[in-house]
């Protein structure tokens, strides 16, 4: 009977795992494993302790320059960002997060990272919470993305677990652990939240050996750096705020017209806006072109006070939001050569500065340089409509990929063309582009 009884339990415990198992989805989970090794490859590279070796095999692995790693890390960086978050971006469409109970760990943390990593943290921290709500990722992930929301809103932190400090790509600022809420509790909270380690002893792990943790206060952030012999301005925090919003705005409505977007976000968006059925429907154009209208309006204030508010004044990713505005707006012409300032001066990535200037050219109807801009023609065909969509015409299309990589592009053309619009890349020349744009009309 005993012996029956074992039989039977191992039987029902062997049936039970099989099922667990199943539930892993183990092609996804190899997806998240890559994407996860593209989040830290450029990162590891900037670590004090990366060897030669290392370095040389990242070289090899991502076709690097010397050039590259010296000159060019941070903007390979932020472009291998931007590719990884709209590949989690369709798998959060598809899957939700994509938690333990789906891909298993430490694939769970994956899209936590490129998140975390990325300016959309304010978009998706509702589906970090219930991630971490439902126990799909430890809950102190939960706690770090909380504290970076906190910071990039000038806000002080729970948990002590953002350091500061500005960059312009060569030399950054003395480091600082962004101030915390209530610091006498804090380790309290972070053993809580599942940190194994207090904040003072992960501020010296984060900083080195050396470092004496001090909470400033937000009002002591604000003139941090005017005592220093370094050159390095305080952020300007309530504009940074002002930014974030901004930015938020300029995104929301074009977030509706994604067709990744899940219902929930959907839902959320037309809950936040008040929006009608008519509203998201026929009518969704004329609210994004009142709300660009209105958010250039606001950016002109600004930079009529302040010049482009760049990363020394604002930080990132809120240095990216009047170059948004003013992408989406009929004012490049006014304000190109303040991108391009701006652009050379390290205060935005200088791929952004390329991407107006494609725009420029295709706005004048001349070739573009860098092969960022698509265009769509739409047309009527047998009473059915019809969409034709390609790259606008390249000036030097046989070097082009090699323009785009120095210029911090981490897609060919031929793989932005896939990703951005769905087709398989050809070449145009301005005649045939114009040609089509005629016969549009």
């Amino acid at each position: 009977m005993r012996y029956l009884f074992f039989v039977i339990f191992f039987s029902v415990l062997m049936n039970a795992q099989k099922n667990q198992d199943k539930k892993i989805n183990v092609k996804l989970k190899n997806e998240l494993a890559r994407i996860q090794k593209d989040d830290q490859i450029y990162r590891e590279l900037m670590q004090s302790d990366a060897s030669q070796e290392q370095k040389e095999k990242v070289m090899k692995e991502k076709n690097l320059t010397k050039e590259d790693i010296t000159d060019r890390l941070w903007s390979l960086m932020d472009e291998q960002d931007k590719i990884n978050l709209e590949k989690v971006e369709k798998i959060i469409a598809e899957y939700g997060y994509p938690g333990k109970s789906l891909v298993g760990e430490p694939e769970n943390e994956t899209t936590w990272y490129v998140i975390q990593h990325s300016p959309k943290i304010n978009q998706y921290m509702p589906v970090i919470k219930t991630a971490a709500d439902h126990k799909e990722i430890p809950f102190r992930l939960y706690a770090m993305m909380l504290d970076r929301q906190l910071m990039h809103d000038g806000k002080e932190q729970i948990y002590g677990t953002q350091g500061f400090s500005s960059h312009d790509g060569e030399k950054e600022s003395e480091p600082i652990i962004w101030p915390i809420k209530d610091v006498k509790n804090v380790n309290k909270l972070r053993k809580e939240a599942g940190f194994d380690d207090t904040v003072e002893s992960y501020a010296k792990r984060l900083y080195g050996k050396s470092f004496v943790f001090k909470n400033y206060t937000l009002d002591e952030v604000l003139k941090f750096g005017g005592d220093k012999k370094t050159e390095e301005k305080p952020l300007n925090l309530e504009l940074k705020k002002e930014l974030a919003q901004i930015y938020k705005d300029d995104q929301i409505y074009r977030e509706l017209m994604q067709p990744n977007i899940t219902p929930e976000r959907k839902a959320e968006i037309i809950k936040e806006k008040n929006l009608s059925k008519e509203d998201v429907g026929s009518g969704l154009i004329k609210k994004m072109g009142d709300q660009d209208q209105e958010n250039l309006v606001k950016v002109e204030k600004i930079i009529e006070k302040h010049g482009y508010p760049g990363k020394s004044m604002v930080g990132e990713p809120e240095n990216y939001a009047v170059w948004n505005v003013i992408q989406h707006s009929p004012k490049i012409e006014k304000y190109f050569p303040l991108i391009k300032k701006a652009a050379e001066e390290k205060e935005l990535p200088f791929r952004l500065y390329a991407m107006m200037l494609d725009r420029k050219l295709m706005y004048d109807n001349k070739e573009q340089l860098y092969g960022t801009q698509i265009r769509s023609i739409f047309s009527t065909k047998n009473g059915k409509p019809e969409t034709l969509s390609f790259v606008w015409p390249v000036k030097d299309p046989e070097h082009v990929n090699e323009l785009r990589k120095n210029s911090g592009f981490g897609k060919t053309i031929e793989d932005y063309a896939k990703d951005a619009g769905g087709f398989e890349y050809k070449k145009y020349t301005l005649k045939e582009a114009l040609e089509l744009l005629q016969k549009k009309k």
